[in-house]
């Protein structure tokens, strides 16, 4: 673990793995960098790999400042940015504004802009910050339940149930509340300020993949619609019934199919209806 200080604001980030080509990893809206550490470790035989903890603030002209300071410190001229449900906004509006930096992308279980979802997550902002913070913890917490409640193969049942006992470890002693407003606040800039176009990326040199789920809960069918046509030529992967959750239930296809990408090794099917890694 590392830290950096910019704009007044200190951020942690790790550092690990090796390789020519660096992966800059945004986590989810719940934890930090520690929460990548496990995939960050199944990238760091042939990459290296940097993952930023996104720290308290509440724009993400200060978030992209700040992961672009983090490569100029560890001397990454370009990386390969990788971003994950929450951390995917932030992996779009870093590609948006740093794109000399950027040499690939690849976005996982993450939408386009949506202006609906921006207000609702305004007016969320407001009624949180007069809840007690017991009270916002067990709702936050009780939503993402809903989503960890849905069937789990027998095969992936001890992975999902380490996954729930480290969200609860993270929610019981290391939440707080500055954290839950400023990931509620980024979303918000998100989805209300932010505004892109297919043309915006015609001059961008570097490839795209993007990675969801047919059956994902957090992710409407129409938000994947209009990411797809952000990118339009970017490769698609689609995973089967996997939900929100590709990253715990499909690990080793996730990196196996990244890594083919980055290789140029991955061709998705003509339907994208399922993900052939092998």
């Amino acid at each position: 673990m590392k830290k950096l200080t910019v704009g007044g604001v200190e951020w942690e980030y790790a550092a690990g793995g090796r390789g020519e080509q660096t992966i800059l990893m945004f986590h989810g809206a719940v934890g930090g960098a520690e929460t990548m550490q496990w995939l960050a470790e199944r990238f760091a035989d042939e990459y290296r790999t940097i993952a930023p903890t996104v720290a308290d603030v509440r724009r993400l002209d200060e978030v992209c400042d700040a992961a672009s300071a983090i490569l100029d410190r560890e001397h990454v001229g370009r990386a390969v940015v990788f971003g994950g449900s929450f951390g995917g906004l932030v992996a779009q509006a870093f590609v948006r504004r740093r794109p000399r930096q950027v040499e690939h992308l690849v976005l996982l279980s993450t939408g386009a802009p949506n202006r609906k979802l921006g207000s609702r997550s305004e007016k969320l902002l407001r009624a949180l910050r007069w809840l007690p913070f017991p009270v916002l913890r067990a709702l936050m917490k009780a939503e993402l339940s809903k989503h960890l409640d849905a069937p789990v193969p027998p095969e992936h049942a001890a992975r999902v149930a380490d996954f729930r006992r480290r969200l609860d470890e993270y929610f019981d002693r290391r939440l707080t509340k500055q954290t839950l407003l400023s990931r509620v606040a980024l979303a918000a800039d998100f989805n209300l300020r932010e505004t892109y176009d297919a043309a915006d990326y015609e001059d961008w040199p570097g490839r795209a993949l993007i990675i969801d789920a047919d059956d994902d809960p957090m992710v409407s069918a129409e938000d994947r619609r209009r990411l797809h046509e952000l990118f339009p030529r970017a490769l698609l992967c689609t995973f089967e019934g996997a939900g929100h959750m590709i990253a715990v239930l499909r690990t080793e296809e996730l990196v196996g199919l990244v890594k083919a990408f980055l290789k140029e090794d991955y061709r998705p099917p003509p339907a994208v209806e399922r993900c052939p890694v092998a």
